[in-house]
């Protein structure tokens, strides 16, 4: 049972270290080598791991949404939100607000564009996407039922609306910094949720 542990705390000091790595370098210096010696480790002995480069990159994207998502769920656990203040509590989770939130952002931005030429990485994305839609649906329900929103509502189709504009703050907020400052983000959140009303 040591052993087992020990092998992952391993993989996650390499995602670790490839948040640090694309972050300071770029997804193109994120190599197999770098991150051994970044690690300290031999050369090739990464592959212990993670065979490859797209499973190093699958596995930070993974960390991320489920960052996001538990940041959230202790949030609304705490706060007991529902409704619209549970989706305005979700998407500051997601927003680039901070140094966590912004690295985060860069490691779905370097995904993407592997998952876009990869197959089984796009498939894990859009699982992991679906799962995203069906709480922001819940979410967009939970409003209508409280009246929170305006009438006829097509929830799918806010769902949809929602994660785009999750994923676009995540990468125009790296892109275009100045958006992502924290009063910016704030008041960005807050036009997304008053749309609905």
């Amino acid at each position: 049972m040591p052993r087992r542990v020990d092998h992952e705390a391993r993989r996650h000091e390499i995602v670790q270290a490839t948040w640090r790595l694309i972050a300071e370098r770029g997804i193109e210096a994120t190599t197999m080598r770098e991150l051994a010696r970044q690690l300290g480790l031999a050369n090739g002995s990464v592959t212990h791991y993670f065979p490859d480069k797209s499973a190093i990159l699958t596995a930070a994207f993974a960390h991320v949404f489920a960052a996001t998502t538990a940041r959230f769920e202790q949030g609304r656990a705490r706060t007991g939100d529902t409704g619209l203040a549970a989706l305005r509590a979700f998407l500051l989770e997601a927003a680039p607000i901070d140094e966590e939130r912004s690295l985060e952002a860069r490691i779905v931005i370097a995904f993407l564009e592997y998952a876009a030429a990869d197959p089984a990485l796009a498939e894990m994305f859009r699982g992991l996407m679906r799962e995203w839609q069906a709480a922001f649906a819940e979410m967009v329900a939970e409003a209508q039922a409280q009246g929170e929103v305006r009438d006829g509502l097509d929830v799918q189709a806010v769902s949809d609306a929602i994660l785009h504009a999750v994923n676009g703050m995540q990468a125009i907020g790296i892109l275009l910094p100045e958006t992502a400052r924290e009063a910016r983000m704030l008041a960005t959140v807050d036009a997304l949720v008053d749309m609905l009303r």
